[in-house]
């Protein structure tokens, strides 16, 4: 297992802090820039449209979300690494390619993880809080329908630019903005500060599914960040992880486009169940298999390395 604990003149406290710092900064400025670039070629928006799903201009909403997810994700861990006083392709596992083997597991193991997935976020879907916290609950999935609408919005796609599009905005910004951020970033800190690589990968899975504030989807999510941390940490290798993310999120692009092209409707789409029970305890077995042979060949790969 590589070594979690990067070296850094600051405490993690201070990196924390200044990871967030860059976070911020980041989204604004680049959010920023689109807002002039956008006004500068004579465009206009009513801004108080966005706060209403059936009014909202769909196409600034995804060219804002793009540039503000550039800032945050993207281009904030790079100024990080910087600021940490170290290589940023080192500091955010950049320098090291992993073999081709590795990216066929990968590809097989988000492949056959599906099912698992769906179980985890049918069962989080179903879970009920307390009846002292049941205006919480309401709250809550208020707030998980308003963001379902929103995603059901941005998931209309009438064409190949569309869907081009979605896939940048959906799945591959995220999969390696989100990557570096949590796993190259907040990973890595937590990793220095409590010098564990287990709490490290589940402390950074936790917040990386509670910042998406979509509660009923919160395990599934959780489940995946545990997973890319391990792929990270096993491998060495951050182009692991941002496959695994790709995968996850650009499936679900091109289902709901797929969906669309056949005259289907996207209403439901969150409340597709395509596997039965079996399906649910394979998937669930071959998950952990080839997540234990994953482990193996990246240790294999290393010492052969090494030797």
């Amino acid at each position: 297992m590589p070594a979690m604990q990067k070296s850094s003149a600051y405490h993690p406290v201070m990196q924390l802090l200044f990871l967030v710092l860059c976070c911020i900064v980041g989204a604004v400025i680049f959010s920023i820039i689109w807002l002039l670039c956008y006004f500068a070629m004579g465009q206009s928006v009513d801004f108080a449209s966005l706060a209403n799903a059936n009014t909202m201009d769909i196409g600034f909403l995804r060219a804002l979300q793009i540039s503000s997810s550039l800032g945050m994700f993207v281009a904030a861990p790079i100024a990080f690494a910087y600021i940490n006083e170290v290589k940023p392709a080192q500091y955010l596992y950049l320098n090291k390619v992993a073999p081709a083997t590795l990216f066929v597991l990968v590809f097989v193991l988000m492949l056959c993880a599906t099912p698992l997935l769906e179980w985890l976020a049918l069962v989080n879907q179903k879970m009920q809080l307390p009846h002292a916290l049941k205006d919480l609950e309401i709250w809550m999935r208020a707030k998980e329908t308003e963001a379902a609408m929103l995603t059901k919005k941005l998931l209309v796609m009438h064409n190949y630019s569309d869907l081009a599009i979605n896939l940048l905005m959906i799945a591959i910004i995220p999969a390696v903005g989100e990557e570096l951020f949590f796993r190259g970033g907040l990973q890595n800190i937590f990793g220095q500060w409590f010098k564990n690589p287990h709490i490290a990968i589940w402390l950074t899975a936790i917040v990386f599914s509670a910042i998406h504030v979509q509660f009923f989807g919160f395990f599934p999510r959780m489940f995946l960040g545990a997973l890319f941390g391990y792929l990270l940490v096993y491998s060495g290798s951050i182009y692991l992880p941002m496959l695994g993310h790709f995968i996850n999120n650009g499936s679900a692009v091109i289902m709901a486009f797929v969906i669309q092209r056949q005259g289907g409707k996207l209403d439901n789409l969150e409340e597709i169940n395509a596997f039965n029970s079996y399906a649910y305890l394979i998937s669930a077995i071959l998950t952990l298999v080839l997540l234990f042979y994953f482990i193996k060949s990246a240790k294999q790969l290393d010492e052969q390395q090494l030797g």
